[in-house]
Protein backbone atom coordinates (compact mmCIF):
# COMPACT_ATOMS: atom_id res chain seq x y z
CA UNK A 1 0.00 0.00 0.00
CA UNK A 2 1.65 3.38 -0.75
CA UNK A 3 2.10 6.15 1.92
CA UNK A 4 0.70 9.50 1.19
CA UNK A 5 3.73 12.34 1.22
CA UNK A 6 3.01 14.14 4.21
CA UNK A 7 3.28 10.80 6.26
CA UNK A 8 6.64 9.95 4.13
CA UNK A 9 8.16 13.26 5.35
CA UNK A 10 7.15 13.50 9.29
CA UNK A 11 8.49 9.67 9.27
CA UNK A 12 12.34 11.28 7.69
CA UNK A 13 12.15 13.78 9.74
CA UNK A 14 11.18 12.14 13.05
CA UNK A 15 14.04 9.21 12.21
CA UNK A 16 16.50 11.96 11.45
CA UNK A 17 19.23 11.55 13.87
CA UNK A 18 21.65 14.43 12.28
CA UNK A 19 21.09 18.11 11.47
CA UNK A 20 17.73 19.02 10.58
CA UNK A 21 18.70 21.95 9.18
CA UNK A 22 20.52 20.22 6.47
CA UNK A 23 17.95 17.93 5.65
CA UNK A 24 15.31 20.37 5.17
CA UNK A 25 17.85 21.93 2.84
CA UNK A 26 18.28 18.49 1.00
CA UNK A 27 14.23 18.09 1.25
CA UNK A 28 13.39 21.95 -0.47
CA UNK A 29 16.42 22.37 -2.24
CA UNK A 30 17.18 26.01 -0.65
CA UNK A 31 19.00 27.50 2.21
CA UNK A 32 17.08 27.02 5.46
CA UNK A 33 17.45 30.57 7.56
CA UNK A 34 17.86 30.83 11.59
CA UNK A 35 15.21 33.20 12.85
CA UNK A 36 16.38 34.00 16.90
CA UNK A 37 13.24 34.94 18.03
CA UNK A 38 14.02 34.68 21.96
CA UNK A 39 16.84 34.18 23.93
CA UNK A 40 16.93 34.16 27.77
CA UNK A 41 17.69 32.80 31.16
CA UNK A 42 15.06 30.13 32.67
CA UNK A 43 14.53 28.40 35.84
CA UNK A 44 13.23 24.89 35.38
CA UNK A 45 14.02 22.68 37.87
CA UNK A 46 13.73 19.61 35.66
CA UNK A 47 15.87 20.27 33.44
CA UNK A 48 18.28 21.57 36.07
CA UNK A 49 17.78 18.20 38.39
CA UNK A 50 17.79 15.80 35.43
CA UNK A 51 21.06 16.88 33.32
CA UNK A 52 22.97 18.68 36.15
CA UNK A 53 22.48 22.41 34.56
CA UNK A 54 23.19 25.37 36.89
CA UNK A 55 21.67 27.90 34.72
CA UNK A 56 19.71 27.30 31.66
CA UNK A 57 18.91 29.08 28.69
CA UNK A 58 15.80 29.16 26.78
CA UNK A 59 16.24 29.92 22.86
CA UNK A 60 13.41 29.83 20.80
CA UNK A 61 14.09 30.10 17.20
CA UNK A 62 12.07 29.37 13.40
CA UNK A 63 13.36 27.95 10.48
CA UNK A 64 12.43 29.47 7.41
CA UNK A 65 12.90 28.35 3.01
CA UNK A 66 12.46 30.94 1.58
CA UNK A 67 10.79 33.14 3.72
CA UNK A 68 8.58 30.76 4.47
CA UNK A 69 8.14 28.79 8.19
CA UNK A 70 9.48 25.27 8.30
CA UNK A 71 9.92 24.53 12.13
CA UNK A 72 9.35 26.04 15.57
CA UNK A 73 12.44 25.20 17.87
CA UNK A 74 12.97 25.43 21.35
CA UNK A 75 16.78 24.66 22.47
CA UNK A 76 17.75 24.57 26.57
CA UNK A 77 20.87 24.53 27.38
CA UNK A 78 23.60 25.65 30.11
CA UNK A 79 26.20 28.17 28.67
CA UNK A 80 28.62 27.18 30.92
CA UNK A 81 28.62 23.58 29.85
CA UNK A 82 29.12 25.16 26.15
CA UNK A 83 32.32 26.78 27.33
CA UNK A 84 33.62 22.60 26.92
CA UNK A 85 33.32 22.19 23.66
CA UNK A 86 36.66 21.50 21.79
CA UNK A 87 36.01 24.04 19.32
CA UNK A 88 37.88 25.52 16.22
CA UNK A 89 37.66 28.90 17.74
CA UNK A 90 36.26 29.98 21.15
CA UNK A 91 32.52 30.69 21.37
CA UNK A 92 32.82 34.56 22.20
CA UNK A 93 28.89 34.79 22.62
CA UNK A 94 25.55 32.73 23.23
CA UNK A 95 24.14 33.69 19.84
CA UNK A 96 25.91 31.27 18.14
CA UNK A 97 23.95 28.96 15.60
CA UNK A 98 24.14 25.43 17.80
CA UNK A 99 24.11 23.67 13.94
CA UNK A 100 27.46 25.10 13.38
CA UNK A 101 28.71 24.32 16.95
CA UNK A 102 27.92 20.74 16.39
CA UNK A 103 29.61 20.07 13.59
CA UNK A 104 32.94 20.84 14.89
CA UNK A 105 32.19 18.04 17.50
CA UNK A 106 31.53 14.42 17.55
CA UNK A 107 28.23 14.68 19.68
CA UNK A 108 24.75 12.24 18.73
CA UNK A 109 21.32 13.06 19.27
CA UNK A 110 19.18 10.65 21.63
CA UNK A 111 15.59 10.95 20.28
CA UNK A 112 13.15 10.95 23.68
CA UNK A 113 9.76 11.11 21.43
CA UNK A 114 8.57 12.00 18.35
CA UNK A 115 4.86 12.06 17.58
CA UNK A 116 2.18 14.73 16.73
CA UNK A 117 1.38 17.01 19.34
CA UNK A 118 -1.39 19.82 19.91
CA UNK A 119 -0.40 23.22 18.51
CA UNK A 120 0.40 24.69 21.76
CA UNK A 121 2.45 21.85 23.13
CA UNK A 122 5.94 24.71 23.17
CA UNK A 123 3.53 27.29 24.73
CA UNK A 124 5.03 27.09 28.39
CA UNK A 125 8.18 27.79 26.33
CA UNK A 126 7.66 30.36 23.91
CA UNK A 127 4.07 31.45 21.59
CA UNK A 128 4.75 30.95 18.48
CA UNK A 129 2.44 32.83 16.46
CA UNK A 130 2.98 30.89 13.15
CA UNK A 131 0.22 27.83 13.53
CA UNK A 132 -2.81 27.41 11.79
CA UNK A 133 -3.07 24.06 12.81
CA UNK A 134 -4.06 22.09 15.50
CA UNK A 135 -1.69 19.54 15.70
CA UNK A 136 1.97 19.14 14.18
CA UNK A 137 4.67 16.62 13.95
CA UNK A 138 7.25 17.03 17.30
CA UNK A 139 10.64 15.65 17.49
CA UNK A 140 12.33 16.03 20.82
CA UNK A 141 16.11 14.79 21.53
CA UNK A 142 19.04 15.33 23.38
CA UNK A 143 22.62 16.06 22.34
CA UNK A 144 25.00 13.91 24.34
CA UNK A 145 28.50 15.22 23.81
CA UNK A 146 31.32 13.02 26.23
CA UNK A 147 28.45 11.32 28.13
CA UNK A 148 26.80 14.39 29.26
CA UNK A 149 23.53 16.13 27.60
CA UNK A 150 24.43 19.80 26.51
CA UNK A 151 21.35 20.77 24.83
CA UNK A 152 17.41 19.49 25.05
CA UNK A 153 15.78 19.90 21.57
CA UNK A 154 12.17 20.13 20.51
CA UNK A 155 11.35 20.68 17.00
CA UNK A 156 7.77 21.90 15.99
CA UNK A 157 7.21 21.15 12.42
CA UNK A 158 5.08 23.12 9.84
CA UNK A 159 4.46 20.23 7.72
CA UNK A 160 1.84 21.83 5.62
CA UNK A 161 4.46 24.66 4.55
CA UNK A 162 7.57 21.93 4.40
CA UNK A 163 4.82 20.45 1.54
CA UNK A 164 3.98 23.34 -0.30
CA UNK A 165 7.66 23.88 -0.54
CA UNK A 166 8.06 20.15 -1.67
CA UNK A 167 5.15 20.88 -4.18
CA UNK A 168 6.68 23.84 -5.62
CA UNK A 169 10.69 22.39 -5.90
CA UNK A 170 9.61 19.12 -7.91
CA UNK A 171 8.04 18.72 -11.10
CA UNK A 172 6.88 15.13 -11.92
CA UNK A 173 8.91 13.31 -14.18
CA UNK A 174 8.25 13.32 -17.92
Amino acid sequence: MGRCLKNVVCDVLFRNTGSTTTLLEALTNDRVDVKIVKEEAVNSHKFASEYAWNNIILRATTLQVSGVDVSNNIVLYDPKKIGRFKTPSPIKNYSFPIGRLLESVENRRVITDSTTKKSNYLDNFYRFNNLTMSEYPVKEYKIVYNGDVYFYIMEQYLIDNILGLLNKSYKDEE
